[in-house]
Order: C-alpha cells, then structure tokens, then sequence
C-alpha cells in the first residue's frame, strides 16, 4: 500500500507512547511501513527535542515535528530547529519569580533551546518528574534573563493546585502568555500546568508545516488524547483520537481508534486511511 499523498503527525504521552512510556514494537513496524510506502511522519510533543529523544530512541521520522506544545517546529533527522516562538521573556521572568515566592513549593522548568532548565533545588523535585523529563539541568530564573524561553512547566502539591490555578489563569486572561492544564499517567496520575506565547499552540505549527514545499498536496492526519492537542486536531485534515482520549477530544474527532495500550498506528493505516 501507499501512502504518499498522507501526512501524520502523532502525540506522544497518551497515545503513540502506552502507559509504560514506550513506543511499541506494533507502532514502530506500522511506523516503518508508513514511510517505506511514501508517508510522512514526525512527531507533536510538548516535549523537547532532547528529551524527547530519551524516549523515542531511533524511532524515524521523514517529516518536520512539532515540539515544545507547538512553540518549535524541530528537525530530527538533522538535529536543529527550523522555527520558533518565544515568550516575552522580561515580564514572564518577573511573573515567575513572584510565583515562586507565593509557592515556595512549586516545581518550575524553563523550556530554551539549549534544554530544560529546572528552576528548582534538586532536592525538592518530585522523583517521577525529574525522571520524565531529562536531560535537564538545575539553574536560577536569574541566570535566564538573556535566554530565549519557549514554554513554562509548573508543578506544585494538590493543596495549592486551586489557587495556582488562578493566578496563571488571571495572567493569561492579562495577555501574559497562554495557559494550558496537563496530566501525565506514566508512573502515575499527576496535573500541571505549561505557560506557552500567546497564540502558539501545536495548531499554529501545524499551519506552519502547512506552508513547507514537502507538505504541498498531502492530507495532514494528526492523533491526540489531551487539552494540549486541541488545536493540532482542530487544525488537522482527519483528526484522530486514541480510546483513551478525554471526551472533549473524542467530540471533535472524526476518528476515534483504540487506547494508546492497543497500538494505534496500525490501526491508522489499516482502518482510517483506506476509507478517507
């Protein structure tokens, strides 16, 4: 089979990884056929690149990726960033270092393109945090003044979740920057928050790809499960839920497949493309 007039771009917690933070030997192979066949494929993360590649190890990719929640449109293959979106890094700075003084125990990663800062004494992070997101490197919100910043990672105990939550909600609605919840189920439930640039979303790098000369006549299908792929399915030609998507991700998907634990990307090409 062929699928050279196709483009898919995946998410990775949630759906192309299973609940071990893998990507399957089924997804791989499917993965590999897809592209022998003329398909692109790259990754849509709110990850970065580094860190991504902790956990996709060798996985190809023929495609541009998003990364970053939409902040990066990043090269794999060739290791470098093609685009970017920053924050605004004086004010953000300042929100942040008043964050920190309200909530002394807040985790806080600074997302730059020399990696994942963490603005938090190791000693104070949460083990399975720390574990899910290197390589990092632990540093002051000080030594960033001159840094560019992509997005903001923030983690603080369920007793102060409340109230965090609305003070980054009254930044966003202040035109600081743009709010998104998380969850992760890799070694168990935990919420968070990501500050992201007004506007940038990975909906916006998508329309980015849109423009490039190798994405020219093809269908972009795209998978997610979570709030942060909102706007990618929004944006994509055939938008694609895993079975364990939450229901406000299933309602605007024309295509819901099984879990992230059932390998999807089979499922994909077996199943959705063939009837498009």
């Amino acid at each position: 089979m062929t699928w050279d007039k196709t483009a898919l771009f995946c998410d990775l917690d949630g759906t192309l990884f299973n609940s071990q933070g893998v990507v399957s030997p089924e997804n791989r192979a499917a993965l590999e056929e897809y592209m022998a066949g003329g398909g692109l494929f790259a990754v849509s993360t709110g990850r970065e690149p580094g860190n991504a590649l902790t956990f996709l190890g060798d996985l190809p990719m023929n495609a541009p990726a998003v990364a970053t929640n939409g902040a990066a449109v990043y090269d794999f293959a060739a290791g470098e960033y093609l685009h970017c979106w920053f924050m605004d890094r004086a004010p953000l700075l300042a929100f942040l270092t008043s964050l920190q003084a309200e909530f002394p125990e807040m985790e806080l990663q600074v997302y730059t393109p020399s990696g994942i800062c963490y603005c938090t004494p190791e000693e104070r992070v949460h083990p399975q945090l720390l574990a899910l997101h290197r390589p990092c490197r632990f540093t002051t919100l000080e030594a960033l003044r001159d840094s560019d910043i992509f997005k903001c990672f923030l983690y603080a105990p369920a007793r102060f979740e409340e109230t965090l939550t609305r003070r980054l909600l009254a930044a966003e609605s202040a035109g600081l920057c743009r709010h998104v919840p998380g969850t992760t189920d890799v070694g168990g439930p935990i919420t968070y928050h990501e500050l992201l640039p007004l506007d940038v979303s990975k909906g916006s790098a998508i329309r980015f790809l849109r423009t490039l000369p190798v994405m020219r006549g093809r269908t972009i299908l795209a998978a997610g499960d979570f709030w942060n792929d909102y706007e990618l399915l929004e944006e994509a030609d055939e938008p694609i839920a895993p079975a364990n998507a939450i229901p406000e991700i299933k309602a605007i998907c024309r295509h819901v497949t099984v879990s992230n634990n059932e390998h999807i990307i089979p499922h994909i090409l077996r199943d959705i493309i063939p009837k498009l």
